[in-house]
């Protein structure tokens, strides 16, 4: 910073009236103990001629400016997508997961997800209730996956055909009755599910691990539920780090229903959350490629 600007506003009356004597204290001052730019005694030429203090012009502001380092781009991933699952995916996995690493898809269904991707960049694990495998209960040794990925039935379907384009949970777990393992009914049993399945990904997580997680929000019984905002709060619990969201915004209108009067808006988004397995004392710097991993 130019010294003239550092100089207070209530002291410049009185270095007007004596600002040979001022400008005199001033450079003593700064030799001794430097202008706070550098150490004593290698600090910058003073903007002096004679024991007149200069003021700064706008070309030495200019040259003193750090230029950022990197390459400037528009070439982005952004928090916001209008589209589908299988464009997203793909920009998430290069922030958060370094190619080679082994990703446990516990909910993969017909691997919408991994339209996308190559299949040489990962070590790919497939599993779904489907096929007999629980989310909530994975056939991972402790510690020993580098990403798991989690999209299990996120709303119940009460009759309706509202939600019939994303999996429910009535046909998968059948949360309308205790049969469910939880004992617990609609938006509660989803959100169990989502609790428990979490509990089973920290398990099998590495340190700094990452969990990507597929969800969305619902009206239950003309109540609102976030459950992206009820995930994060019990994610964080259990230890891990949310690292990012994403919104996924869908390009078709959603699907028609009968109302009487309409007293909530309509969902036409849903996110993804990115959890880091963590003791909440480091940063996120990018994902580690497998051979720099303690």
């Amino acid at each position: 910073m130019i010294l003239a600007n550092r100089i207070p506003p209530k002291w410049r009356p009185v270095i007007k009236k004596a600002p040979q004597e001022t400008a005199s204290l001033i450079r003593e001052s700064l030799e001794e103990y430097g202008d706070g730019t550098k150490e004593a005694g290698t600090s910058l030429p003073l903007p002096f001629e004679g024991n007149k203090l200069i003021a700064p012009d706008a070309s030495s502001r200019k040259s003193r400016r750090k230029s950022p380092d990197g390459v400037p781009t528009n070439d982005l991933v952004f928090s916001a997508l209008l589209g589908t699952n299988d464009e997203l995916f793909p920009k998430i996995l290069s922030l958060y997961v370094a190619r080679g690493s082994t990703i446990a898809d516990v909910t993969y269904g017909k691997g919408v997800f991994w339209k996308e991707v190559r299949k040489d960049q990962y070590r790919l694990l497939t599993t779904d209730i489907q096929n007999g495998v629980d989310c909530r209960s994975l056939p991972y040794a402790n510690n020993s996956i580098d990403c798991v990925v989690l999209d299990p039935p996120y709303m119940h379907t009460p009759g309706g055909t509202a939600h019939v384009a994303h999996q429910n949970y009535e046909g998968y777990y059948r949360n309308n009755s205790t049969t469910n393992g939880s004992g617990k009914k609609y938006h509660e049993a989803v959100l169990d599910l989502y609790f428990a399945a979490g509990d089973d990904a920290f398990r099998v997580l590495r340190s700094h691990g990452i969990l990507i997680v597929k969800c969305a929000d619902e009206v239950c019984a003309n109540q609102q539920r976030l459950t992206h905002v009820e995930i994060i709060q019990d994610y964080t619990k259990k230890g891990f780090v949310i690292e990012d969201l994403f919104v996924l915004l869908r390009q078709n209108r959603p699907g028609v229903s009968r109302v009487i009067k309409q007293v909530h808006a309509r969902k036409n988004h849903s996110y993804f959350l990115v959890f880091r397995k963590s003791n909440g004392k480091t940063r996120w710097k990018g994902p580690r490629e497998l051979s720099s991993r303690s």
